[in-house]
């Protein structure tokens, strides 16, 4: 029997492959591309229908996730933990980062359709992962009225996922905000702000070695609004665009001193 957040996923996939083949048609695809993938013939707008599509796909999973552990149903959890019975379900839930990374990843989509197709697709890739976090945190902490025994079966579940999958584009989104920041700034102020961030890195990282009594949670929250700072820096600096490169060099000179002799 199929469960109710299945059909709400799969509904959601149905509903971006749908606008994925709309988009295909109406921007130039040919009679067969949209619904072959492009195997037999063009797609329209790439970025379009690729985004579409991926997120179809990020749908689906959901809803093979959501189906396979039944909507949290007492037998799916009590199978999973090996226990006897599942304590009651819990109403009370605590504190979350992931709305305002979420809004975050909205905010570098619109930016992203105004600036560049790279931020764009940053932003969608921010947005999807945040969504799926979401959903499986929010999962957890309803499972039971244990809040140590939802937190284990949230950890067995999703550290398989979480460490190479979101750490691999966590590293990837990081890294192009850095360049964006470096790009956007002068020659001498990119030397200062690269110093800057890695003493402050590496400053809070001994802070937190010295200091192992600190709660987890308090390091989680260091790290997310850290990460948060870059993004928001990175996306600024996007919108504000490259400095000016002056090549210098041999070939740069005899080139101008034949300019100036035409």
């Amino acid at each position: 029997m199929l469960t109710t957040g299945f059909k709400l996923w799969f509904g959601l996939c149905v509903l971006m492959v749908v606008a994925a083949v709309f988009a295909g048609y109406t921007t130039g695809g040919t009679e067969t591309g949209p619904i072959s993938l492009g195997w037999k013939g063009g797609v329209g707008n790439h970025v379009v229908y690729t985004l579409l599509m991926l997120g179809a796909a990020s749908m689906a999973v959901m809803g093979i996730v959501s189906q396979a552990f039944r909507d949290s149903e007492p037998e799916a959890a009590i199978e999973l933990l090996g226990v006897d019975e599942v304590p009651e379900a819990q109403s009370t839930i605590g504190n979350s980062w992931w709305p305002v990374f979420a809004a975050l990843g909205l905010s570098i989509v619109a930016v992203g359709l105004v600036v560049h197709a790279a931020v764009f697709v940053v932003g969608i890739i921010i947005v999807v992962a945040i969504g799926f976090e979401w959903t499986m945190t929010n999962w957890s902490e309803k499972a039971s009225s244990d809040p140590e025994l939802n937190s284990e079966l949230r950890e067995r579940l999703m550290r398989p996922i979480e460490i190479p999958l979101i750490g691999a584009l966590g590293i990837g989104v990081i890294v192009l905000a850095v360049s964006r920041i470096l790009l956007s700034s002068s020659a001498l102020g990119a030397v200062w702000v690269a110093t800057v961030v890695g003493v402050i890195i590496f400053g809070t990282a001994f802070y937190i070695s010295k200091r192992p009594s600190i709660s987890r949670g308090l390091i989680q929250s260091i790290l997310f609004v850290g990460i948060a700072g870059i993004l928001i820096a990175g996306v600024i600096s996007a919108v504000i665009g490259e400095r000016d490169f002056h090549h210098k060099g041999p070939h740069h000179d005899e080139k101008s001193h034949m300019d100036e002799k035409e």
